[in-house]
């Protein structure tokens, strides 16, 4: 946690003597709405929208340190060794669409694809501890979010964004804590956020900082999450190579830990980008980006109080 402050600082630091060099900054066609796997402080614009999608690789093995109070039928409870063993493909989707010029609404879904497996050692009680009696698990919840831009980027201000998520489905009982071995493991998550972004003339610099908390976390002696993101975009010509760092990035319950993501975007035109990236921890996401009738560059905007309509 002290080498994240720490890098926090040194960003900020960063931001302070880049301001005092360059006074002036230029439009890079349409903002930036997303860096990779982090939300930025920009907002689609009234009528845009943005559609990503992604793959991501996940598998634990893990058995209990000793025998837990397992639920048979939900009529009485047993004691058993208890094993859980995932491969998967996580899947997330997202549409994002530009409520108006400062809000946008988000939602999908996180699909897996592999075998999530929960099993118990001697189901019967026969004193066989080589047979297992195996349940399949799913995998996958849906999700729905906002993003609202308090604060549009001038030439002395970054862009300043709130954002919230909630998730609703089943995870991976990775810490063994689930005691109903046949209905898989549902979940609820919320996630809240806030982002900041500035655009220089020499790269686009965002950074956020969060916090996840979900009913799985609070059965465990991990109360919560909290997410640091920081990102930086780099134009040249049509393009910009793109990369971020995320602490913590959940999909479907599952927390990937130190995610860096790197890739390419390409600006079609002033208002539509696709961008490309793979991620550290193995897999993609492509993502296709069309600004709203009020999109433009939040450099360019003054500065204004909040309006959400």
């Amino acid at each position: 946690m002290r080498r994240q402050i720490l890098f926090i600082l040194i960003l900020i630091s960063l931001f302070c003597f880049i301001q005092n060099y360059i006074s002036d900054v230029e439009a890079q066609g349409m903002a930036s709405v997303n860096l990779n796997l982090i939300p930025t402080a920009e907002t689609l614009g009234k009528g845009g929208y943005s559609f990503s999608t992604g793959m991501y690789p996940y598998s634990i093995s893990k058995r209990s340190s000793k025998p837990m109070d397992i639920d048979i039928g939900g009529f009485f409870k047993e004691m058993h060794d208890t094993r859980i063993q995932s491969d998967i493909w996580l899947v997330p989707t997202r549409i994002t669409y530009g409520i108006s010029d400062r809000l946008d609404f988000a939602f999908g879904g996180t699909y897996s694809m592999g075998n999530t497996e929960k099993s118990i050692k001697d189901y019967y009680e026969i004193g066989d501890e080589t047979k297992e009696r195996v349940y399949s698990q799913m995998v996958l919840d849906g999700m729905m979010g906002m993003k609202y831009n308090l604060q549009k980027a001038t030439i002395n201000m970054p862009a300043l964004t709130f954002g919230s998520e909630v998730y609703l489905g089943y995870t991976v009982d990775d810490e063994l804590v689930d005691k109903t071995l046949s209905d898989s493991f549902p979940f609820v998550a919320m996630q809240i956020y806030i982002s900041g972004s500035y655009d220089f003339k020499v790269a686009n610099l965002h950074g956020g900082l969060g916090m996840f908390v979900s009913s799985k976390s609070v059965q465990t002696n991990k109360r919560f999450n909290i997410p640091i993101q920081v990102g930086a975009e780099i134009p040249f010509g049509g393009f910009s190579a793109v990369i971020d760092y995320a602490t913590f990035k959940a999909f479907s319950g599952v927390g990937l830990q130190s995610v860096i993501s790197g890739g390419l975007r390409y600006d079609v035109s002033s208002r539509a980008t696709l961008n490309a990236s793979f991620a550290s921890v193995g897999g993609f996401t492509l993502s296709l980006t069309v600004g709203g009738k009020n999109a433009e560059n939040a450099t360019t905007q003054p500065s204004s109080a909040p309006s959400l309509f």
